[in-house]
């Protein structure tokens, strides 16, 4: 018996030690968790005021919580660790404030669009690539290779797909066509040559209204020759010149004598004809006379090439200075501004850049320079994200979702102001000379009245009901 509850007392004293060391266990992760739980937040908070915190540039785009307003599956990445690159100039595709906080931009706004499109919420924490003075970090490459092996990271901004940079990165469907260009001045041709007066009418036109007077001047010389004309009893090469001589010098010499009434009406016919095409011509040549033309004027020498500083178009120019004869030291520019100084004070005689930035320029300042190209062609311009991340293929898919979107268009207008590129005579294409496919109802129905004006003197004729003038009087019938 006493061996009994020596075991049950032995039992009941393991039983409460493992209780004590369980309890101590689950104590100690909990501890554990806790201590987790808070290094994770102080960290997410210090990558929150690096960034500027409590500002969300996509909450400015697209509204308060806009990543909590719709239920979706879960997320490989709730929190996404987004590096925006600063730049002095250019600030419509990314713009970072003096205290180091993404305020938006349209390379931003359509990131966020994109954002709002994936199957699954994604919270964006934007951070500027700075360094503790609050100045760029490095280049667009160096900003590439400092999101490579981070899953749930991304680089968001104006960046070039460069065969270089997939080594580090994999980057989504371009957003934005950029091919490079050459900025130059413009030089005006005013397009006044001794054929500009005939321009405005192909010589289809002008044959077709040739033919249409020999046509009309035949008819008239038919309705007369039919009722005995003496203007037209003459030999028969003097009457091939008055086929087309009669009908001017009815109208406006007073010469012609008509006895034919039919003959009125083609002439009337004949008349709103020549007045319809004068117009019209008057119209048209004005357009031509008044029209100049920009041209690029493209400098003998290259020696002297402006680029944006920070891309990648430095290598571009040094790998490519024998082909377009460019110097060996290209300048770096900053911004829109730089740019036209540059070619305004003649320190650089072209600039070099890819093409949002130099529609951007002629935006603002297309009355004077113009762009030549392409030069050389590019993928475009898109977004970051690392080798293996889990939200590149559905990213991709909202970048085109938004490209297809009428958001682009007006992403454009609103950031980049390409609605306000100068439109005016000096950028338009020459005028597009007349054919006969704008005057074809015209003839057909001077045609029609002329032929039915014969068929009824005709029938008039033979039937003796024609009204012919008296000879006595026809001194003093004009038109």
């Amino acid at each position: 018996m006493e061996h009994q509850n020596r075991i049950v007392s032995s039992s009941f004293l393991v039983t409460l030690l493992c209780v004590y060391f369980l309890v101590d266990f689950v104590n100690a992760s909990e501890v554990h968790s806790k201590a987790y739980m808070i290094n994770a937040a102080i960290q997410n908070r210090s990558i929150l005021e690096q960034g500027g915190i409590g500002h969300d540039a996509c909450a400015g785009i697209l509204g308060p919580n806009w990543w909590q307003n719709v239920a979706k599956q879960n997320s490989p990445c709730p929190t996404l660790v987004v590096w925006v690159p600063k730049k002095p100039g250019f600030t419509e595709f990314v713009k970072v404030n003096e205290e180091s906080e993404v305020e938006g931009g349209f390379s931003i706004a359509i990131f966020c669009h994109a954002l709002q499109l994936l199957p699954y919420n994604v919270q964006p924490i934007f951070i500027p690539f700075v360094n503790e003075k609050g100045e760029s970090k490095g280049t667009y490459d160096e900003l590439i290779y400092h999101i490579r092996n981070q899953a749930c990271e991304a680089a968001a901004g104006d960046i070039t797909i460069r065969f270089n940079r997939t080594q580090y990165v994999n980057f989504t469907t371009p957003y934005l066509s950029s091919e490079v260009y050459m900025l130059v001045h413009g030089s005006q041709e005013w397009n006044q040559t001794l054929l500009t007066f005939i321009k405005p009418f192909t010589w289809r036109l002008w044959i077709t209204i040739l033919g249409a007077c020999i046509f009309i001047g035949v008819a008239i010389a038919v309705l007369e020759y039919r009722v005995g004309n003496p203007k037209f009893a003459i030999p028969f090469y003097q009457k091939l010149i008055m086929v087309i001589w009669f009908p001017i010098s009815t109208f406006f010499f007073h010469e012609g004598k008509i006895l034919n009434k039919c003959s009125k009406v083609v002439l009337i016919m004949w008349l709103s004809m020549i007045f319809i095409v004068v117009q019209i011509f008057t119209a048209t040549l004005s357009s031509w006379l008044t029209l100049n033309q920009l041209h690029p004027s493209l400098p003998s020498s290259l020696e002297n090439v402006g680029y944006q500083d920070g891309a990648f178009l430095k290598d571009f120019i040094m790998q490519n200075r024998n082909q377009y004869h460019f110097g060996n030291n290209p300048v770096p520019l900053k911004g829109v501004e730089d740019f036209k100084n540059a070619l305004s004070d003649g320190s650089v005689n072209a600039v070099v850049d890819e093409l949002p930035y130099v529609e951007l320029f002629l935006a603002k300042y297309g009355s004077d320079y113009m762009k030549f190209g392409p030069i050389q062609r590019e993928s475009g311009l898109a977004f970051a994200f690392p080798h293996g991340s889990p939200l590149v293929d559905d990213f991709s898919r909202a970048v085109i979702n938004v490209t297809e979107n009428e958001v682009m268009m007006k992403m454009m207008e609103k950031y980049l102001g390409f609605s306000t590129v100068d439109k005016s005579q000096a950028n338009q294409p020459l005028p597009q000379s007349l054919d006969v496919q704008s005057f074809i109802g015209l003839f057909i129905f001077i045609g029609g009245v002329t032929i039915a004006a014969i068929i009824f003197s005709e029938i008039s004729f033979l039937c003796g009901n024609n009204k012919i003038i008296p000879t006595s009087t026809v001194d003093s019938v004009h038109l």
